[in-house]
């Protein structure tokens, strides 16, 4: 896994939130893996939320206004991985990077649907991976338990009427 300079900030974070991945995705910077397949090793990125809003505008554009309804799941599922793959594939061997170079290249432009589901699969699960590392602070966050005790089984006709609590962080 790679991070690199997305755009510089002048913004100062405590040693600890310069390691977390979270805080480094926060400050410009690009998460990125080489990913190997049958025809060639690709970088891929983690994408970030305006990734998956910009992946979700281009399965829009591809189904040419037709509502998603009027497609089946595989349909759907394939205009998916192949947005997905033109956002988040940086760059590859050299066959890729000239077809990548032309003007209106796509992912849907690739004549193999089990290299497209093999790369797909591959960079979803580069995502998965990094997606899993923020939840891996936790042990830094206050994730006290909230136990409620004295809590009646019934509410009375008015709103929060004997209602009791208490709540204990561990």
């Amino acid at each position: 896994m790679e991070i690199t300079d997305e755009k510089k900030t002048e913004e100062i974070l405590s040693e600890e939130k310069q390691e977390d991945l979270f805080y480094t995705l926060l400050r410009g910077k690009t998460v990125k893996e080489t990913i190997e397949t049958s025809r060639g090793n690709f970088v891929v990125k983690f994408p970030k939320q305006k990734d998956l809003i910009a992946i979700d505008r281009r399965v829009a554009l591809m189904r040419g206004g037709v509502p998603a309804s009027n497609f089946d799941d595989n349909a759907n599922f394939d205009l998916q991985k192949v947005a997905y793959l033109d956002v988040v594939v940086e760059s590859g061997d050299d066959w890729f990077n000239k077809l990548k170079s032309k003007e209106g290249f796509t992912w849907g432009d690739m004549p193999d649907v089990d290299f497209i589901n093999e790369v797909y699969i591959k960079a979803w699960s580069f995502r998965l991976k990094v997606q899993g590392e923020f939840g891996r602070n936790e042990e830094k966050t206050d994730n006290g338990t909230v136990v409620a005790e004295n809590v009646p089984d019934s509410v009375d006709d008015g709103l929060f009427s004997d209602v009791a609590a208490s709540v204990k962080r561990d």
